[in-house]
């Protein structure tokens, strides 16, 4: 197979596939997480009650560990503290403390937020677009005493799962004892202009965000589609079974000098969030346009910052020695096998930036995200990467010009015929690049055995090739 049918044989698969994508209405599931520990708690809502500490109900915070009254969205960006388990999230999220029938106050454990394309209340998903730094958003209500569909509740041993009532069926765990969480899920639809909510009433209306209708549309006024934010709270009760009297903080009473007289508090049917986007934005891009708008799910592999390559290219030997193909849509690479010539391809990239700023506890990985697979079979079979020169150009590169594909060995990629985003570790070959004073780095992959060939997205196609920055530290939950 020489060249140019191996190109013809990728590209018509391409198209199939994207024309199968466009004549959906709606997205498929696309999703990503974040979990982050308990931080601290504090009278204060850098939101509602900006720059007046002390004045706003106890707030349980998770997230970025410097947040308060005074926080701003610039603040969160420039504080690296998280209790997340990925260093890209510096957000601040906040709830109301929990207090059980018998006065005791229970800290949160941890809250997970998951994202998704979802137009909550409607279950059709479209495409979103990253939220800016900054965005604030609430969600639940404050004064609540009936049941919201925006709050849920589920406790350990409850038959009834996740139930918009308050728990009266929880069975301990033998040793765990109760676990209680508390879903929470954020409106999805932006005014595009305000960062910041402005309360309409006392019942909670506000401004800068509005839920979709059920069919999934955004009402007039908010024509920006965020992702749907659902956090899910973890709470650790003993062996409490009922929680019928369980209660969560309010807003307090405050006597004529603006000084708390009384704390306040509430049914659980009170219970609310709330949002402040400190994710790195090269991030937030990454969830957005990677993870949601692509249908994928990322779990928690949501990278500090990523690049795509600033050149990638095929080359072929045989009678396409002199060709380029710096524009194709597709990199592809097999070893040459009688008649059949060698095919490899060609990555540059900016090296991503970031990891002098992590916190201690995380250290930085570098990795290449390659999307693509076997093309002539269902068979897996291993390819070889190389640190390169980077004096070459996508538009002048041929098999002729190339730099040597060999020699600083990086990793080996074992792979079948499943078309899907493969993680290859760069971070050495990384590390001795920048140890170097280098700001950009490239890579040649090749195949190893003939008999099958492999063929992969290039960044002119829908699935570009990424170096990406990972700072994670997994939590055990």
């Amino acid at each position: 197979m020489n060249a140019s049918c191996f190109k013809t044989l990728v590209l018509v698969g391409g198209l199939a596939a994207s024309f199968s994508a466009m004549a959906q209405g709606t997205l498929r599931d696309g999703r990503a997480n974040a979990l982050c520990l308990y931080s601290h708690t504090l009278a204060d809502d850098p939101i509602v009650h900006p720059q007046r500490p002390g004045t706003a109900m106890r707030h349980d915070f998770f997230g970025n560990t410097a947040a308060n009254a005074y926080t701003t969205g610039a603040d969160l960006l420039a504080q690296p503290g998280t209790t997340c388990e990925n260093a890209a999230d510096t957000s601040s999220y906040w709830a109301p403390s929990l207090k059980l029938a018998d006065g005791t106050i229970v800290p949160p454990i941890y809250k997970k937020t998951y994202y998704s394309n979802v137009a909550v209340p409607s279950s059709n998903r479209y495409p979103v677009s990253p939220m800016p730094p900054g965005l604030q958003m609430l969600a639940g209500n404050h004064a609540g005493t009936q049941p919201n569909p925006r709050i849920s509740f589920l406790c350990t041993g409850s038959r009834r799962g996740y139930t918009n009532t308050i728990p009266t069926d929880c069975v301990p765990d033998p040793v765990k004892g109760t676990q209680l969480n508390i879903g929470i899920s954020f409106p999805t639809c932006w005014d595009g202009i305000n960062l910041n909510p402005t309360l309409r009433s006392h019942h909670g209306g506000y401004n800068n965000m509005a839920y979709a209708d059920r069919s999934g549309a955004c009402p007039v006024g908010y024509p920006v589609r965020v992702p749907h934010l659902s956090i899910n709270l973890a709470y650790a009760l003993g062996q409490v079974r009922d929680l019928t009297h369980a209660q969560l903080s309010k807003d307090p009473s405050l006597n004529a000098h603006g000084k708390v007289s009384q704390e306040n508090w509430g049914p659980l049917y009170s219970g609310h969030a709330d949002f402040f986007n400190g994710w790195q934005p090269k991030a937030m891009r990454y969830l957005t346009e990677e993870c949601l708008n692509k249908e994928r799910a990322c779990a928690r592999e949501i990278p500090y910052d990523y690049n795509a390559p600033e050149a990638d290219a095929m080359v072929s030997g045989g009678d396409d020695v002199h060709t380029k193909f710096g524009r194709d849509v597709k990199l592809a690479t097999q070893a040459a096998q009688g008649a059949t010539p060698p095919l490899s391809f060609y990555m540059k990239f900016q090296i991503p930036e970031g990891a002098q700023a992590l916190p201690a506890r995380f250290r930085p990985e570098y990795r290449i995200m390659l999307h693509g697979g076997n093309v002539t079979g269902t068979a897996a079979d291993i390819l070889q990467v190389f640190v390169t020169d980077t004096a070459w150009n996508e538009d002048t590169l041929t098999m002729a010009n190339a730099p040597a594909c060999g020699g600083r060995f990086v990793a080996r990629l074992y792979l079948n015929h499943v078309q899907q985003y493969r993680q290859i570790d760069v971070s050495a070959a990384v590390a001795n690049a920048l140890s170097a004073g280098q700001k950009t780095i490239s890579f040649c992959v090749k195949a190893v055995r003939p008999g099958n060939a492999f063929a992969f997205s290039s960044k002119e196609g829908r699935n570009s090739p990424l170096l990406i920055l990972r700072a994670i530290q997994p939590l055990p939950f």
